[in-house]
């Protein structure tokens, strides 16, 4: 069924108009519209009905978008504006979104459009339940008798209030706006007597991040002493901000303020549900039950919600949070008194069955709380479906602490998640023997790391538009063939990939250990060594091949990497140390890692290409892609993922995805690689839409040291496309 769309077009072609309703219905809208040409009659139909979104041309003749999108603003409505251009550069579509349009779309490229909508619909209904949640927080702020506030002290050592309720009026005897701009206000406050326990007290709670929790005296600047007492919880950021997220009571009824802490140390804010900490105190109780009565029995079920992450994304926070207390009241529903469900994570919650006859009374438990969960929800306005994954452990004699009954619950869950959504399974000890497999694979990785067991293959990266290559020399091919030397392409550098020599287990490519090594943190030490070996390699060759060069190598780095505090001083040293300079080098990124943090992720790209070292976005295409984003980030080049290219049929859809991306690189002045190159036709499918460069085994498998430095010492360094290079 159609999507209902309100479209306000600012539009002087009636036949542009209805290319743009045509590709809304395309992408799934039904559009009531209206286009209007002038200032006036854009005041009108503002001031007249309600529109979801603004489309608006550049220029018009007698009105453009800049002043279309003014009236917008001023008109005080919230209605995303979305630039729809033929004719518009990339410098006034930049200024038009920070003036503040949310996105443009080439004429040419109306396909987009509907993705684009949607999108800043979605980041719209956010919007506004942004501003719903901070109105209901006031209102609930009111009602408590104290203060709510986030404080933040950031790494540099300065402290701000980011947030502070009204109740500061009564407490402090100062208004949010001063608080806001004046953080020390409520510092000088403190009794001279309390400073040095209240600081010292904040000082723990930032380096060992647990609750922050303190009484002390203040004076207000009417001269009233006052008794306090804060309670917060405290969270690290990626950047190194410590935020502090609590509450500021008069504690005059200091039984009342008492049993407020209490409850909040072991209850979660959002469900009001037991957290982990009553949790383990109940578990601990059922373990020692079950040691001295013979007839007592109790199980735990892991839940962990599928999918929640969906639909925090697409339906917001406040929806995924209404969600969350939603399904603790379900889950409460199928339990006893005697019962236990608490929440101890995002999305996971634990049930305590106690005293249950048989292993059969779980499970049906089990599958009617899944039966339960099979009916659809509603969260704003919308049907939605949830499932669960759940794990079930019986507890016995055998266990004596909580955490090995949560850690086999959390096992069985898993299983249940990777073998079949919104399903169940039991614990068996087959399951823990392989989550000692997986931490014996960990404890490999380090080993390796200690042993230097790990090794770099080089493979070969070709301009593919360029066919042209000395008479004298001969492409590198194992055929020998004059088709051969008609496609021969030059190397213009190499890819960096790690691959594993085990001691035992032989030769491990990258598949089967890179996802343990980033769980686990250690790809950090990995691409260190990584990011070290290649750069001293390609000094040595640059120096024994000077005529070859400039050739350029490529390293991938990790989303453990970009949230390195040291990553520059790493890198800075390194280069130091080889000699190398930062132009020999590209740094490929997923794409994926990039919107996360987006303003510390642009400063960091820029410290890098300050160093000359280029910025490769990788495997684009697959992630989330968002011209909000891409064309503020400093980067050089998109690398097409391979799922496209090994998949390309001309005209198919990933045909038509690599032909806009190439597109859209040349528009933003980006160059192209594509990955997976594996045949003659789509290496030309490739060249005949402007892709510069690629790699893939059509040319060449990833080399190993020795061959790739057999490739240098050829006197031509032109690869063949009839075949790929062998390689150990």
């Amino acid at each position: 069924m159609s999507e209902l769309l309100n479209v306000l077009m600012v539009e002087d072609s009636e036949t542009d108009a209805m290319l743009i309703i045509r590709e809304l219905r395309r992408g799934g809208f039904n559009p009531i519209w209206q286009r209007v040409q002038t200032a006036e009659e854009l005041h009108t139909a503002l001031n007249s009905s309600t529109w979801d979104v603004i489309i608006s041309d550049y220029r018009l003749p007698d009105f453009n978008a800049p002043m279309a999108l003014e009236i917008a603003q001023q008109s005080q409505k919230d209605i995303p504006f979305i630039l729809v251009s033929g004719t518009i550069g990339e410098v006034s579509a930049v200024e038009m979104m920070k003036a503040g349009a949310h996105d443009y779309v080439m004429k040419d490229n109306l396909n987009r459009l509907p993705v684009a909508v949607r999108r800043e619909l979605r980041d719209a209904q956010v919007r506004v339940e942004r501003k719903q949640a901070q109105n209901l927080l006031q209102t609930l702020a009111s009602n408590i008798p104290g203060m709510i506030y986030s404080f933040v002290h950031h790494f540099n050592g300065s402290v701000i209030f980011e947030y502070i309720s009204l109740g500061c009026l009564d407490l402090l005897e100062l208004t949010p706006d001063q608080i806001l701009e004046n953080a020390s206000l409520c510092f000088e406050q403190i009794h001279f007597d309390d400073q040095a326990g209240c600081y010292l007290a904040a000082k723990e709670s930032a380096q060992s991040l647990k609750p922050f929790s303190y009484e002390w005296r203040l004076v207000t600047p009417s001269g009233k002493l006052k008794w306090v007492q804060a309670s917060a919880r405290s969270e690290s950021q990626e950047n190194g901000d410590i935020v502090w997220h609590g509450v500021l009571l008069d504690v005059s009824d200091r039984k009342h303020a008492q049993e407020l802490i209490t409850h909040n140390a072991l209850h979660d804010p959002l469900t009001d549900l037991p957290n982990r900490t009553l949790l383990v105190e109940r578990l601990e109780l059922a373990i020692n039950r079950a040691k001295r009565a013979q007839t007592y029995r109790y199980a735990v079920l892991f839940l962990d919600l599928d999918r929640f992450k969906v639909i925090n994304d697409s339906l917001g926070h406040l929806a995924g949070d209404q969600l969350l207390k939603t399904i603790a009241q379900k889950l409460k529903a199928h339990l006893r008194e005697v019962d236990l469900v608490a929440r101890i994570g995002g999305d996971e919650f634990v049930i305590l069955l106690e005293d249950i006859s048989t292993l059969e009374k779980a499970i049906q438990i089990t599958e009617r709380i899944l039966t339960d969960f099979e009916t659809p929800l509603i969260l704003n306005d919308s049907e939605v479906v949830i499932s669960t994954s759940i794990g079930i452990v019986l507890g016995t004699k055998d266990y004596s602490q909580a955490s090995d009954l949560l850690r086999d619950a959390d096992i069985a869950m898993y299983r249940a998640k990777a073998e079949e959504r919104n399903s169940y399974k039991v614990f068996d000890i087959k399951m823990h023997t392989q989550a000692v497999k997986r931490l014996t694979l960990e404890t490999d990785i380090r080993k390796a790391l200690e042993r230097e067991e790990f090794v770099i293959y080089y493979q070969p990266i070709i301009d593919i538009l360029s066919d042209a290559y000395d008479e004298q020399s001969q492409p590198i091919c194992q055929a020998s063939c004059r088709e051969a030397e008609l496609q021969a392409y030059r190397l213009i550098g190499f890819e960096a990939l790690v691959r594993w020599q085990h001691p035992t287990r032989g030769f491990i490519l990258p598949e089967q250990f890179i996802s343990v090594a980033e769980e686990t943190g250690l790809i950090v030490q990995i691409d260190r060594w990584m990011f070290s070996s290649a750069c001293q390699q390609m000094a040595n060759w640059k120096t024994k091949f000077a005529n070859h060069f400039p050739l350029k190598i490529s390293i991938n780095l990790s989303a453990q990497d970009i949230r390195q505090a040291n990553l520059i001083e790493n890198i800075d040293k390194t280069l130091a140390q080889t000699g190398l300079q930062g132009d020999f080098i590209a740094l490929e990124i997923t794409e994926s890692m990039l919107i996360h943090n987006i303003s510390k992720t642009i400063d960091l790209l820029t410290q890098l290409k300050a160093r000359k070292i280029q910025i490769t976005i990788d495997d684009f295409g697959s992630g989330y892609s968002s011209l909000n984003y891409l064309h503020r980030l400093p980067a050089d080049n998109l690398k097409i993922d391979r799922s496209f290219v090994s998949q390309m049929q001309e005209g198919n859809r990933n045909y038509q995805v690599v032909s806009t991306i190439i597109a859209l690189s040349n528009q933003l002045e980006l160059a192209v690689v594509a990955e997976g190159i594996e045949t003659p036709e789509q290496l030309q499918w490739l060249q005949q839409l402007g892709c510069e460069f690629g790699q893939g085994y059509l040319f060449s498998k990833p080399l190993s040291y020795e061959t790739a430095e057999a490739l240098l010492a050829s006197k031509s360094l032109y690869l063949s496309a009839c075949g790929p290079i062998s390689s150990p």
